[in-house]
């Protein structure tokens, strides 16, 4: 059973720690990773496993996950990328964005997500026969360009395939490593905080 541990709404530790189970269904603050995977100006986004609890099917973040407890956020960010895409990148592989302060309810209201969400960059320079997918996680990945991408999350119909994260995220993120991108594929300099 997955613990937790629960913040205030301004991000500082209670000290208590919870189970997964009931940090949602109470709506308590914790903390979490999205991992933004990219080439050049590809994106790597996982279509959710049908199975999981909370939007299931819909297109999400490359990896993402909760900071167990005692875990630093860095070491949660290569946990999860390596679970969940089942590669592992170095500490110093994966560039720190932003911390955004997210809420989403699901499953009419039983599903409360509260969260502070750290966001991370990781450059990938492989194909993706490289990638091994957690299928209890995830159903299918694929690269999006980063045009087609912004198309689909500002249409609201095709938006409704996707995790309902705010669309100003989404378009942060896609602009934020459209503007940066070197020949290379690699970011250009140090992007700003969210």
């Amino acid at each position: 059973m997955e613990k937790l541990e629960v913040f205030d709404e301004n991000g500082k530790n209670s000290g208590v720690i919870e189970t997964r189970e009931t940090v949602h269904a109470r709506g308590l603050w914790h903390r979490t990773v999205h991992i933004w995977v990219y080439r050049g100006t590809e994106i790597l986004l996982q279509r959710r496993s049908r199975h999981k609890d909370s939007h299931p099917g819909l297109w999400d973040v490359s990896a993402a996950g909760h900071i167990g407890v005692s875990e630093s956020v860095l070491e949660g960010a290569v946990r999860e990328t390596s679970e969940e895409l089942g590669i592992e990148p170095g500490e110093n592989d994966l560039l720190h964005i932003g911390t955004r302060r997210c809420t989403l309810v699901s499953r009419h209201g039983r599903f409360i997500d509260r969260e502070f969400t750290d966001i991370y960059l990781y450059f990938f320079e492989k194909s993706m026969y490289d990638l091994f997918p957690d299928p209890e996680e995830i159903e299918e990945l694929r690269f999006y360009e980063i045009d087609v991408l912004k198309r689909l999350l500002r249409n609201d119909e095709t938006k409704k395939n996707f995790v309902p994260h705010e669309r100003s995220y989404y378009m942060w993120v896609l602009d934020l490593i459209a503007d940066s991108v070197t020949p290379r594929g690699t970011l250009r300099g140090s992007p700003p905080g969210v």
